[in-house]
Protein backbone atom coordinates (compact mmCIF):
# COMPACT_ATOMS: atom_id res chain seq x y z
CA UNK A 1 0.00 0.00 0.00
CA UNK A 2 1.54 3.32 -1.26
CA UNK A 3 2.27 5.75 2.12
CA UNK A 4 0.08 8.77 1.17
CA UNK A 5 2.07 12.10 1.45
CA UNK A 6 1.94 15.95 1.39
CA UNK A 7 3.82 17.37 -1.62
CA UNK A 8 5.68 20.58 -1.47
CA UNK A 9 7.15 22.94 -4.20
CA UNK A 10 10.64 23.70 -4.11
CA UNK A 11 11.03 27.77 -2.81
CA UNK A 12 13.60 29.37 -5.23
CA UNK A 13 14.72 32.98 -5.12
CA UNK A 14 17.50 34.59 -6.89
CA UNK A 15 18.20 30.90 -8.97
CA UNK A 16 19.18 29.93 -5.20
CA UNK A 17 17.18 26.86 -3.59
CA UNK A 18 16.41 27.79 -0.36
CA UNK A 19 13.89 24.76 0.32
CA UNK A 20 13.94 21.65 -1.71
CA UNK A 21 10.89 19.86 -2.76
CA UNK A 22 9.54 18.05 -0.58
CA UNK A 23 7.17 14.63 0.07
CA UNK A 24 5.93 14.69 3.82
CA UNK A 25 4.42 11.29 4.63
CA UNK A 26 0.78 11.27 6.65
CA UNK A 27 1.41 9.63 9.75
CA UNK A 28 -2.15 9.59 11.55
CA UNK A 29 -1.29 9.02 15.14
CA UNK A 30 2.03 10.25 14.64
CA UNK A 31 4.27 13.46 15.85
CA UNK A 32 6.93 14.31 13.42
CA UNK A 33 9.50 17.35 13.84
CA UNK A 34 11.47 18.76 11.28
CA UNK A 35 14.68 20.80 12.64
CA UNK A 36 15.62 23.77 9.95
CA UNK A 37 16.08 27.85 9.46
CA UNK A 38 13.61 30.12 9.53
CA UNK A 39 13.61 30.52 6.08
CA UNK A 40 12.36 26.97 5.21
CA UNK A 41 9.89 26.64 8.22
CA UNK A 42 8.21 29.94 7.13
CA UNK A 43 7.97 28.09 3.59
CA UNK A 44 6.64 24.49 4.77
CA UNK A 45 3.67 26.98 6.69
CA UNK A 46 2.91 28.29 3.79
CA UNK A 47 2.78 25.31 1.88
CA UNK A 48 0.44 23.73 5.07
CA UNK A 49 -2.18 26.94 4.77
CA UNK A 50 -3.29 25.22 1.78
CA UNK A 51 -3.90 22.26 2.64
CA UNK A 52 -7.68 21.10 3.72
CA UNK A 53 -8.31 19.97 7.16
CA UNK A 54 -5.38 21.48 8.47
CA UNK A 55 -4.86 23.35 11.44
CA UNK A 56 -1.93 26.36 11.25
CA UNK A 57 -0.65 27.53 14.75
CA UNK A 58 2.25 30.53 13.96
CA UNK A 59 4.14 31.30 17.48
CA UNK A 60 2.68 35.17 17.53
CA UNK A 61 -1.05 33.82 16.90
CA UNK A 62 -2.86 36.39 19.71
CA UNK A 63 -5.47 35.52 22.05
CA UNK A 64 -8.55 37.83 22.95
CA UNK A 65 -7.11 39.94 25.84
CA UNK A 66 -9.61 41.06 27.37
CA UNK A 67 -11.38 37.89 28.54
CA UNK A 68 -10.74 35.70 31.57
CA UNK A 69 -8.72 31.91 31.38
CA UNK A 70 -12.40 30.54 32.29
CA UNK A 71 -14.28 32.75 29.30
CA UNK A 72 -11.08 31.73 26.52
CA UNK A 73 -12.22 27.90 27.53
CA UNK A 74 -15.61 28.57 27.53
CA UNK A 75 -14.97 30.03 23.69
CA UNK A 76 -12.79 27.11 22.61
CA UNK A 77 -15.42 24.97 23.66
CA UNK A 78 -18.01 26.25 22.50
CA UNK A 79 -16.21 27.13 18.73
CA UNK A 80 -15.31 23.47 18.28
CA UNK A 81 -18.71 21.93 19.98
CA UNK A 82 -16.28 19.67 22.46
CA UNK A 83 -18.22 17.75 24.93
CA UNK A 84 -15.64 18.22 27.77
CA UNK A 85 -16.96 20.83 30.40
CA UNK A 86 -15.63 24.29 31.00
CA UNK A 87 -13.56 22.35 34.24
CA UNK A 88 -12.29 19.67 32.57
CA UNK A 89 -10.60 21.25 29.78
CA UNK A 90 -9.15 24.12 32.77
CA UNK A 91 -7.78 20.68 34.37
CA UNK A 92 -6.58 19.29 31.22
CA UNK A 93 -3.90 22.69 31.12
CA UNK A 94 -3.43 23.18 34.46
CA UNK A 95 -5.05 26.24 34.51
CA UNK A 96 -8.36 25.85 36.80
CA UNK A 97 -6.83 27.97 39.80
CA UNK A 98 -5.84 31.17 36.87
CA UNK A 99 -9.25 30.85 35.63
CA UNK A 100 -10.36 34.40 36.47
CA UNK A 101 -7.35 35.96 35.46
CA UNK A 102 -7.81 38.34 32.27
CA UNK A 103 -5.24 36.80 29.52
CA UNK A 104 -3.22 40.10 29.34
CA UNK A 105 -2.13 39.01 33.02
CA UNK A 106 -1.06 35.45 32.24
CA UNK A 107 2.79 34.06 31.81
CA UNK A 108 4.25 33.53 28.66
CA UNK A 109 3.92 29.83 29.23
CA UNK A 110 -0.08 29.67 30.49
CA UNK A 111 -0.94 31.97 27.15
CA UNK A 112 1.10 29.31 25.55
CA UNK A 113 -1.07 26.68 27.43
CA UNK A 114 -4.36 28.09 26.57
CA UNK A 115 -2.89 28.04 22.62
CA UNK A 116 -2.42 24.81 22.57
CA UNK A 117 -5.88 23.81 23.69
CA UNK A 118 -7.29 24.90 20.49
CA UNK A 119 -5.15 22.41 18.76
CA UNK A 120 -6.40 19.65 21.38
CA UNK A 121 -10.37 20.37 20.24
CA UNK A 122 -9.54 21.08 16.67
CA UNK A 123 -11.29 18.60 14.47
CA UNK A 124 -9.00 18.89 11.96
CA UNK A 125 -6.50 15.47 11.10
CA UNK A 126 -3.11 17.60 10.61
CA UNK A 127 -2.03 20.03 13.38
CA UNK A 128 0.98 22.28 11.75
CA UNK A 129 2.69 24.06 15.04
CA UNK A 130 5.79 26.49 14.32
CA UNK A 131 8.24 26.84 17.15
CA UNK A 132 6.23 24.57 20.51
CA UNK A 133 7.93 24.77 23.23
CA UNK A 134 9.99 28.03 22.51
CA UNK A 135 10.15 30.45 26.09
CA UNK A 136 8.44 27.59 28.10
CA UNK A 137 8.80 27.05 31.36
CA UNK A 138 9.41 22.93 32.14
CA UNK A 139 6.36 22.16 33.76
CA UNK A 140 4.79 23.90 30.76
CA UNK A 141 6.37 22.06 28.17
CA UNK A 142 5.92 18.99 29.55
CA UNK A 143 2.40 19.65 29.85
CA UNK A 144 2.19 20.25 26.22
CA UNK A 145 3.81 17.20 25.49
CA UNK A 146 1.53 15.32 27.21
CA UNK A 147 -1.53 16.87 25.19
CA UNK A 148 -0.15 15.72 22.03
CA UNK A 149 0.27 12.72 22.96
CA UNK A 150 -3.86 12.76 23.87
CA UNK A 151 -4.59 14.46 20.51
CA UNK A 152 -5.59 10.94 19.46
CA UNK A 153 -6.05 10.37 15.46
CA UNK A 154 -4.35 13.64 14.44
CA UNK A 155 -0.92 13.95 12.95
CA UNK A 156 1.18 16.72 14.60
CA UNK A 157 4.07 18.57 12.66
CA UNK A 158 6.37 20.33 14.95
CA UNK A 159 8.59 23.56 12.73
CA UNK A 160 11.60 24.22 14.91
CA UNK A 161 14.82 25.15 14.58
CA UNK A 162 15.16 23.85 18.27
CA UNK A 163 16.64 20.10 18.33
CA UNK A 164 16.21 19.67 22.00
CA UNK A 165 12.44 20.92 22.18
CA UNK A 166 11.84 18.27 18.92
CA UNK A 167 13.91 15.49 20.74
CA UNK A 168 11.32 15.50 23.62
CA UNK A 169 7.90 16.38 22.15
CA UNK A 170 8.58 14.19 18.87
CA UNK A 171 8.24 10.27 17.54
CA UNK A 172 10.49 11.16 15.08
CA UNK A 173 12.54 14.08 13.78
CA UNK A 174 14.32 15.04 10.58
CA UNK A 175 16.20 17.41 9.43
CA UNK A 176 15.27 19.72 6.65
CA UNK A 177 18.23 21.29 4.63
CA UNK A 178 19.46 22.22 1.01
CA UNK A 179 19.01 18.08 0.11
CA UNK A 180 16.11 18.01 1.32
CA UNK A 181 14.65 16.05 4.60
CA UNK A 182 16.49 13.38 6.70
CA UNK A 183 16.24 11.90 9.49
CA UNK A 184 18.00 13.01 12.48
CA UNK A 185 19.19 9.90 15.69
CA UNK A 186 19.00 6.86 13.63
CA UNK A 187 22.11 6.05 12.18
CA UNK A 188 25.60 5.91 13.35
CA UNK A 189 25.57 7.89 16.41
CA UNK A 190 24.08 4.99 18.88
CA UNK A 191 25.56 2.20 20.19
CA UNK A 192 23.11 -0.66 20.84
CA UNK A 193 20.95 -0.27 23.83
CA UNK A 194 22.46 -4.06 24.87
CA UNK A 195 26.24 -3.63 24.04
CA UNK A 196 28.73 -3.15 26.41
CA UNK A 197 31.71 -1.08 25.29
CA UNK A 198 35.14 -1.29 26.74
CA UNK A 199 36.75 0.95 27.78
CA UNK A 200 40.41 1.83 28.77
CA UNK A 201 41.40 3.79 32.33
CA UNK A 202 42.70 6.47 30.24
CA UNK A 203 43.41 10.01 32.11
CA UNK A 204 42.44 12.85 29.96
CA UNK A 205 43.59 16.30 31.27
CA UNK A 206 41.88 18.26 28.19
CA UNK A 207 39.55 18.04 25.53
CA UNK A 208 40.43 20.03 22.11
CA UNK A 209 38.10 21.84 20.28
CA UNK A 210 38.44 24.55 17.44
CA UNK A 211 36.95 28.31 17.28
CA UNK A 212 37.59 31.16 14.62
CA UNK A 213 40.87 28.70 13.42
CA UNK A 214 42.38 28.29 17.22
CA UNK A 215 42.55 25.32 19.02
CA UNK A 216 40.91 25.94 22.39
CA UNK A 217 41.73 22.96 25.19
CA UNK A 218 38.40 22.64 28.03
CA UNK A 219 39.68 20.86 31.52
CA UNK A 220 36.47 18.31 31.61
CA UNK A 221 35.09 20.12 34.47
CA UNK A 222 34.21 22.90 32.49
CA UNK A 223 31.72 21.08 30.39
CA UNK A 224 28.26 21.06 30.06
CA UNK A 225 27.37 18.49 28.14
CA UNK A 226 28.28 17.43 24.06
CA UNK A 227 25.42 17.04 21.55
CA UNK A 228 26.17 15.56 18.13
CA UNK A 229 24.19 16.61 15.20
CA UNK A 230 24.28 14.29 11.91
CA UNK A 231 28.25 13.74 13.05
CA UNK A 232 29.08 17.10 13.50
CA UNK A 233 29.99 17.61 17.51
CA UNK A 234 29.98 20.37 19.96
CA UNK A 235 31.19 21.02 23.51
CA UNK A 236 28.84 23.15 25.33
CA UNK A 237 30.72 25.16 28.05
CA UNK A 238 28.98 28.21 29.64
CA UNK A 239 26.30 28.14 27.00
CA UNK A 240 28.44 28.42 24.66
CA UNK A 241 29.30 26.03 21.53
CA UNK A 242 32.77 25.07 20.26
CA UNK A 243 33.36 22.36 17.88
CA UNK A 244 35.22 18.86 17.73
CA UNK A 245 36.71 16.86 15.89
CA UNK A 246 36.45 13.63 17.41
CA UNK A 247 33.07 11.85 17.54
CA UNK A 248 30.77 10.91 20.38
CA UNK A 249 31.76 7.41 20.51
CA UNK A 250 35.66 8.60 21.17
CA UNK A 251 34.61 11.21 23.67
CA UNK A 252 32.43 8.67 25.53
CA UNK A 253 35.08 6.52 25.91
CA UNK A 254 37.12 9.10 27.43
CA UNK A 255 35.17 10.82 29.65
CA UNK A 256 33.16 8.07 31.35
CA UNK A 257 35.53 7.87 33.88
CA UNK A 258 35.44 11.74 34.61
CA UNK A 259 31.76 11.35 35.37
CA UNK A 260 30.27 11.98 32.14
CA UNK A 261 27.23 9.82 30.84
CA UNK A 262 25.65 8.66 27.34
CA UNK A 263 22.24 9.97 28.16
CA UNK A 264 21.01 9.82 24.32
CA UNK A 265 22.12 8.67 21.05
CA UNK A 266 23.13 12.55 20.39
CA UNK A 267 24.15 13.63 23.78
CA UNK A 268 26.82 13.17 26.70
CA UNK A 269 26.17 14.98 29.77
CA UNK A 270 28.49 16.00 32.75
CA UNK A 271 26.88 14.36 35.57
CA UNK A 272 27.91 16.87 37.92
CA UNK A 273 26.20 19.52 36.20
CA UNK A 274 22.62 17.93 36.00
CA UNK A 275 20.34 19.98 38.42
CA UNK A 276 16.84 17.34 37.55
CA UNK A 277 15.61 14.46 35.81
CA UNK A 278 12.74 15.79 34.21
CA UNK A 279 9.49 13.32 33.23
CA UNK A 280 7.49 14.38 30.12
CA UNK A 281 5.80 11.65 29.20
CA UNK A 282 6.47 7.65 30.21
CA UNK A 283 8.67 7.29 26.94
CA UNK A 284 10.29 10.73 27.24
CA UNK A 285 12.56 12.37 29.18
CA UNK A 286 15.14 15.28 29.63
CA UNK A 287 18.06 16.42 32.15
CA UNK A 288 17.92 19.55 33.22
CA UNK A 289 21.59 21.33 33.47
CA UNK A 290 23.03 23.93 35.87
CA UNK A 291 25.03 26.20 33.89
CA UNK A 292 24.99 29.87 33.00
CA UNK A 293 21.48 29.32 31.00
CA UNK A 294 18.53 27.16 31.73
CA UNK A 295 19.50 24.27 29.78
CA UNK A 296 18.16 20.72 29.29
CA UNK A 297 18.98 17.80 27.21
CA UNK A 298 16.87 14.79 26.45
CA UNK A 299 17.30 11.14 28.34
CA UNK A 300 16.29 8.24 26.40
CA UNK A 301 14.11 5.28 27.94
CA UNK A 302 16.92 2.89 27.56
CA UNK A 303 19.46 5.10 29.62
CA UNK A 304 17.21 5.92 32.47
CA UNK A 305 17.71 2.36 34.58
CA UNK A 306 21.36 2.59 34.22
CA UNK A 307 21.23 6.24 35.17
CA UNK A 308 19.68 5.46 37.96
CA UNK A 309 22.05 2.90 38.91
CA UNK A 310 24.81 5.41 38.71
CA UNK A 311 23.90 7.64 40.65
CA UNK A 312 22.07 5.92 43.47
CA UNK A 313 18.53 6.42 43.09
Amino acid sequence: MQTKTIDISAYVEAGNIICPQLAIPYKQAFIMGIYTDQAKIQHVLKAFMKQPNTYIHLKDDSLYERLTVKEHVAFFKKLFNSTESVEELLQLINLFDCQNIKIDKLSNSNRQLLHFLKLYLTPASIVVIEEPLQNMEDFSKQLIVQLFEKMAQKMILLLSNNLEDLFISCHETSRLDADGLRLLDVVGQDIAPNDTAVFSPIKIEKIPTKKNDKIILFNPPEIDYIESVEGEVSIYVAGEAYPCSLTLTELEQRLLPLGFFRCHRSYIVNLQKVREIITWTKNSYSLSIHTTTKTTVPLSKNKLASLKELIGI
